[in-house]
C-alpha cells in the first residue's frame, strides 16, 4: 500500500499576494457633502490611484508609494444610513485595492457644504513647511469667523475672519514634532461646526539640510555665498563656530532653498571654522560647512610676500639670497663662487688662472716666472748644442698647461764632458693647471 503527500496543493493555488492594503479614513459618517480624507497603506506597486464612494464618482488619489492619499465628498444622493463603501484601487489593473465603510448621516452640511472649499498649499511637505490656508464660500457663518483645526487633531486657529464674499486666508507651519502622515485640516463655522469643509496634508519625512560655501577659504571680511537645501522653515541663523548669537541669516524660499552672501567676521583667527546655518524656529535642522580664514597669511605673508617671491622665493632666498645675487650668480654663482672668486676672477684666470695657477710638466712654479724661465730655456738653447736665436725661440716654441705631479727643483741635463749650464728652484703652488713647451715647424 502506497502512501501518498499529504499536502499537495501547489503555489499556485495559494497563490503569491502576500502584500496587505488598508485604508483610513479621517471619518467613517456624516452628512452628503461631506469630505473625507483618505490615505492607504501596502501599496507597494502604484501608478495611479482613484477613490470611488459606491462604486461611482471616482476621485484621483495621489501616490507615494507604498502610501495613497486623496479626499473624496459623500455624494448629494446618497441615501442616509450604514454600509456604503469608499474604496482605493491602482488603475494599473494590478489588483491593488483597498475599502473601508462609511455611513451616511442627515442634516449637516447638506445644503451649504455645496458652495464651501478649503484648499492647502503646498498640500504636502514636511516639519517646518509653510502652509498657506484659503477658504471659500464662508458668507453664510452667522459669526462671520471659522475656526481652523486638525479633524481628530488639536487647533490651530480660532475666529479667523470671513470677508464679505466668505472667504479668509490663514498661513500655519507644520509644528515639530508631527509624524509623517495624512492629516485632515477643517474650517468650520464658528459656533456653526456642521458648516465646514476639508482638505488633507501629507507630512513628508524632512530631508537633510545641506549647506555650501563659495569660495571654502579666505580672508577676514570676505564675502561667501552660502547655498542651503533642504531647510524647512522661514528663515535660517548663520553661526560662527557653533556661537549663540547669529553674525548673518536669510530667508528660506521654495523649495526649501537659500542662497545669500555672508561676510566673515572681522576677528575671525587664521585656521580651519565651522559655520552652520540652522532653522530659526527648528534648531533641529542645521547643517555646517567648514571654512579657512587666510586673514591676511595667505598670500602676503606665507605666499608670495614674506614666504614666496620676496623672502623665500624670488628675493631672498630666491634670486637675491639664495639664487642669482647671494647664492646663485654673485655670492656663489658667477660673481663669487663661479667666475669671481672661484671661477674666472678669484680661482680661475685672476687669483687662480694666470696669476696663482701652477705649470706641470717642463716647468713647475708661478705662472709670474714664466718669462723668466722661457728665456733661460733660450739661453741654455743658445750656449749649448742648438745654438737657437731667440727669434728662432719666438718663432717656434710654444708654452701649453697640461696636468702633471708637482716637482720642486728641475736641473738640466748637459752632455758629457761640458759643464753645467744652469738649476732653478721652484716653490710649489696649488695646481690649477699645467704649462707645456714644444717645438714646432714654421
Amino acid at each position: 500500500m502506497s502512501v501518498g503527500p499529504l499536502v499537495s496543493t501547489s503555489l499556485a493555488a495559494v497563490g503569491t499576494r502576500l502584500r496587505v492594503e488598508e485604508l483610513t479614513l479621517s471619518t467613517h459618517e456624516g452628512p452628503p457633502g461631506t469630505l473625507v480624507s483618505v490615505t492607504g497603506t501596502g501599496f507597494d506597486v502604484c501608478g495611479q490611484a482613484t477613490l470611488t464612494f459606491d462604486g461611482q464618482h471616482a476621485t484621483p488619489a495621489e501616490v507615494h508609494v507604498p502610501k495613497i492619499s486623496g479626499t473624496i465628498k459623500v455624494p448629494q444622493d446618497a441615501t442616509v444610513g450604514p454600509h456604503h463603501t469608499i474604496e482605493a484601487a491602482c488603475d494599473s489593473g494590478n489588483a491593488y485595492q483597498a475599502d473601508d465603510e462609511f455611513t451616511v448621516t442627515s442634516g449637516g452640511g447638506t445644503t451649504t457644504d455645496e458652495h464651501q472649499t478649503l484648499t492647502l498649499d503646498p498640500d504636502h511637505g514636511s516639519v517646518g513647511t509653510p502652509v498657506n490656508v484659503q477658504g471659500k464660500g464662508f458668507a453664510q457663518c452667522s459669526a462671520k469667523t471659522v475656526d481652523l483645526y486638525v479633524l481628530n487633531g488639536p487647533a490651530i486657529a480660532s475666529a479667523i475672519p470671513v470677508t464679505e464674499n466668505g472667504d479668509f486666508s490663514y498661513k500655519e507651519v507644520v509644528p515639530d514634532p508631527t509624524p509623517p502622515d495624512t492629516y485632515t485640516f477643517r474650517a468650520a463655522c464658528t459656533g456653526e461646526p456642521d458648516v465646514y469643509a476639508d482638505a488633507y496634508l501629507v507630512v513628508e519625512s524632512p530631508a537633510n539640510p545641506v549647506l555650501s560655501l563659495d569660495p571654502e577659504q579666505g580672508e577676514t571680511n570676505a564675502t561667501l555665498k552660502a547655498t542651503g537645501t533642504g531647510f524647512r522653515c522661514p528663515n535660517v541663523d548663520f553661526l560662527w563656530d557653533g556661537g549663540e548669537s547669529p553674525f548673518a541669516s536669510a530667508a528660506v524660499k521654495e523649495p526649501d532653498s537659500f542662497t545669500t552672501e555672508i561676510t566673515v567676521p572681522a576677528d575671525a583667527q587664521p585656521g580651519k571654522h565651522m559655520v552652520r546655518a540652522v532653522c530659526a524656529a527648528y534648531p533641529e535642522q542645521y547643517d555646517e560647512s567648514p571654512f579657512m580664514v587666510t586673514a591676511n597669511g595667505g598670500t602676503d605673508d606665507g605666499g608670495t610676500a614674506n614666504g614666496g617671491t620676496n623672502d623665500g622665493g624670488t628675493a631672498n632666498g630666491g634670486t637675491n639670497d639664495g639664487g642669482t645675487a647671494n647664492g646663485g650668480t654673485n655670492d656663489g654663482g658667477t660673481a663669487n663662487g663661479g667666475t669671481g672668486n672661484g671661477g674666472t676672477a678669484n680661482g680661475g684666470t685672476d687669483n687662480g688662472g694666470g696669476d696663482q695657477s701652477v705649470a706641470v710638466g717642463w716647468v713647475v712654479g708661478p705662472a709670474s716666472l714664466g718669462a723668466a724661465l722661457l728665456l733661460a730655456i733660450a739661453a741654455a738653447a743658445y750656449f749649448g748644442r742648438l745654438h737657437r736665436g731667440p727669434r728662432w725661440v719666438r718663432g717656434h716654441v710654444r708654452a701649453t698647461l697640461r696636468p702633471a705631479s708637482a716637482t720642486a727643483d728641475l736641473t738640466e741635463p748637459h752632455p758629457s764632458g761640458e759643464g753645467p749650464t744652469r738649476t732653478v728652484r721652484l716653490d710649489p703652488h696649488a695646481d690649477p693647471g699645467s704649462a707645456a713647451i714644444e717645438e714646432t715647424d714654421r
